[in-house]
């Protein structure tokens, strides 16, 4: 079977393409079928037109522009159809309904095609991204009315969490064909990234990205006012203080100022900020650290959100300390594989790294858990591809579609 995934953004710097379109293309390609990954990179220029083949996946960067603006737009969601159109699938699967990968699942749909699948990993309209997000208030209004629509509409979801699961069963006013995939693990990691990320050289590594001596506290994000990244801060500061550790931030993002504005305030914490990385040196620097904390605020945005980052902490084998918010609660187990704190909870989460601070053995132990657990239960090759294929069953003519 020919299968066109379609994303709406570059393999970089989101995660959306990379972690999770490309893993199930890559289990797909595994299981006999051909699947073209199509992307458009306006958020990643210099991948403008390039053509590439990751694990048997073609990757097609759509031609963007040098510099595209709000005049190109409708020229760039034209090239994406037409290469679309051009190459001819079986089926379409869609990640996001939103943006250009929206339009082109909208395209499909006007003109007839009757085999698309639309995929969730995130609450993009009013209640969710919307809420937080600085679009014109006109730009808003339309992702909201292209999301619910799009849901209504698409033969077939698939969706990152049961949030975003049950949200889709409300608005189609049914159970059926709604699929169950959240984010996973990939047993061929040699194209993305985790074997190359474990240092070679311990001391060496620490060296070249400038940390001192002592335990590191890794959080990384977007740094939107969503994340509530003071939260952390707060949390965090007795806790880096007593045990003379180091937070390390990897992001941007509106909020960043505001959090280098605190901690500076701040007696006795150290902190070390980096940009976006390289998803190689990303996890790099995450291998490095002692504790991975991402605190999620109790919002319809985190309960729907099926975190890619949660999953790389848990397949490096680091302790994860988060709140019992949404997806979260079907990855980590509290006390075995990961801390799991009620959201809000300031104290709770600042007690928490203490704890993990004092205790080499816990850290260790929670770790090769949260390590079993993910490459155990959460496969990419497992559950993950088969629910993708059950999804693929209930589009017209292909109810035997083998597995």
């Amino acid at each position: 079977m020919r299968i066109a995934f379609v994303c709406g953004f570059a393999w970089q710097p989101k995660g959306t393409a990379r972690a999770r379109a490309f893993p199930l293309a890559a289990e797909l390609v595994n299981r006999g079928h051909e699947v073209s990954l199509f992307l458009t990179p306006y958020d990643n220029l210099p991948d403008s037109g390039r053509q590439s083949e990751v694990e048997g996946v073609r990757v097609v960067n759509i031609d963007v522009g040098v510099k595209p603006g709000l005049g190109q737009i409708p020229w760039i969601i034209k090239r994406l159809c037409q290469a679309i159109h051009h190459y001819s699938p079986d089926l379409v699967h869609v990640f996001k309904p939103k943006g250009y990968a929206g339009a082109a699942c909208t395209w499909l749909l006007l003109r007839g095609f009757p085999s698309v699948v639309l995929d969730l990993d995130d609450w993009e309209g009013w209640g969710g991204w919307n809420d937080v997000k600085s679009y014109p208030w006109i730009v808003k209004e339309y992702i909201d009315l292209q999301e619910k629509w799009l849901i209504r509409r698409v033969p077939v979801l698939t969706a990152a969490s049961r949030a975003l699961e049950r949200r889709a069963m409300e608005l189609r006013k049914s159970p059926n064909a709604v699929f169950y995939i959240p984010n996973g693990w990939s047993v061929r990691r040699t194209r993305i990234g985790r074997d190359s990320a474990v240092p070679s050289n311990g001391e060496a590594a620490r060296k070249s990205f400038g940390l001192p001596d002592g335990p590191v506290i890794f959080y990384g994000g977007h740094f939107d006012p969503a994340d509530d990244v003071l939260f952390f801060c707060r949390a965090a500061e007795h806790a880096v203080r007593r045990f003379d550790a180091t937070l390390v931030f990897v992001g941007e993002g509106p909020e960043l100022p505001k959090v280098k504005e605190f901690l500076a305030g701040q007696e006795g914490i150290n902190a070390r900020f980096f940009p976006r990385l390289p998803y190689e040196r990303f996890l790099q620097l995450v291998g490095l650290s002692d504790i991975a904390a991402f605190p999620y605020p109790d919002t319809p945005i985190y309960r729907a959100k099926c975190s890619a980052r949660i999953v790389d902490y848990m397949s490096m084998g680091k302790p994860v300390v988060t709140t019992m918010i949404g997806q979260n609660n079907d990855y980590l187990v509290d006390g075995e594989s990961g801390v799991l704190i009620a959201p809000g909870d300031a104290r709770g989460f600042g007690q928490a790294l203490e704890r993990l601070l004092r205790d080499p053995e816990l850290r260790f132990r929670l770790g090769q858990n949260a390590r079993k657990q993910i490459t155990e239960k959460f496969l990419w090759n497992g559950a993950a591809v088969e629910n993708c294929l059950a999804a693929y069953r209930q589009l017209p003519g292909f109810s035997s579609l083998r597995s």
